[in-house]
């Protein structure tokens, strides 16, 4: 597997997939709008569908204030309660759409919301069983990371996990050991994310309903392959790198109209576009390494059956003996029937 390809051609299959990127960013909206519906209830009874009054800036000063000592009232559960739908509705949306997803990264053709719809149904059992023994593979790598944070402890090196906030306030946090750990850090969970996602590819494409053997393969796959593993972490750092500019460039978008704020909600869905896009090129990524890893199938070479002899007719009692032809005449006489005879069986 050419693994600096994949990394080129992952991202490019996945943004060509228009189509797939649209159903998943209506569904991210479905979820948006599901979470901010604790927010958005009280706010639209309490100040209408604006927030700028008639004749004052948008937003208003006195809105805005007045929405703070809402979110005030409101407490902790008014807060969480978005938060709690967000998580649920993401985290399910993602195990329901995760057939459907590998089944088009996997399959030429084009898109067909139909089939898309029935790979996610037939794959879901299945990618829940996974999820349990990827839930189960995830106890090892989180110790591995407090193991190696207490030794880092314990030599008295830095990580990033254990610095105070006025060292990230007042001094250079990213040292050689803080670097290190860190780097430990996304490897272990790169090779435990890059696992999962092939084991998803195994299950689809090889029909595979034992998802402990998908699960296992698919481990010993990218242990073995180190440089699998540098390529999904960097489709994955390609992706983060992405994401936060758009997310710079939204938060330079300053809210002072409706039309700027029409605008940051278009740039806003960029950033998201992009999430999902990158999102969608790891796994491509993973389909390329299970290409790879696949048994090319080996054809027996094609023996070529003999010819059977042709029958001749027995020779009645009553018929008269035939006059013996010259060996030559038979020859020239036998050859044609014997091509004629090959080209009827082939």
């Amino acid at each position: 597997m050419n693994s600096f390809r994949s990394i080129l051609t992952a991202p490019l299959r996945a943004f060509s997939e228009l189509k797939l990127l649209g159903v998943l960013l209506a569904a991210n909206l479905c979820i948006a709008l599901i979470q901010s519906l604790p927010v958005l209830i009280p706010a639209i009874g309490r100040f209408g569908h604006s927030l700028a009054g008639q004749g004052r800036p948008f937003p208003s000063p006195e809105a805005v204030l007045d929405f703070s000592k809402l979110l005030a009232q409101g407490g902790g559960p008014f807060l969480a309660g978005p938060f709690v739908l967000g998580i649920v509705f993401s985290f399910g949306l993602q195990l329901v759409l995760a057939g459907g997803i590998v089944s088009r990264l996997c399959s030429p053709g084009r898109f067909s919301l139909a089939d898309f719809a029935r790979d996610c149904a037939a794959q879901l059992g299945r990618n829940l069983r996974l999820l349990g023994w990827a839930l189960l593979g995830l106890l090892p790598v989180g110790g591995l990371v407090a193991l190696a944070t207490v030794l880092f402890s314990r030599a008295e090196k830095p990580t990033l996990f254990t610095l105070e906030g006025e060292h990230w306030a007042l001094e250079n946090p990213f040292t050689f050991w803080s670097l290190t750990h860190l780097a430990l850090v996304v490897v272990l969970f790169a090779l435990w994310r890059s696992s999962f996602d092939l084991a998803r590819v195994q299950l689809y494409a090889d029909d595979q309903r034992k998802t402990r053997l998908a699960a296992w393969r698919a481990l010993k796959r990218m242990v073995r392959s180190p440089g699998a593993l540098l390529g999904y972490i960097a489709v994955g750092l390609l992706g983060l790198a992405v994401v936060l500019v758009c997310a710079r460039l939204h938060a330079a978008v300053q809210v002072t109209s409706a039309g700027k704020a029409w605008l940051a909600l278009l740039v806003a869905q960029l950033a998201v576009v992009a999430r999902l896009g990158f999102s969608l090129a790891t796994t491509a990524f993973t389909v390329d390494v299970y290409r790879a890893m696949a048994p090319v199938p080996v054809r027996a070479p094609v023996e070529t059956p003999a010819p059977l002899p042709v029958p001749t007719p027995a020779p009645e009692a009553n018929a008269a003996e035939p006059t013996p032809a010259p060996a030559g005449t038979q020859t020239i006489q036998a050859e044609p029937r014997a091509i004629g005879d090959d080209a009827g069986r082939s």
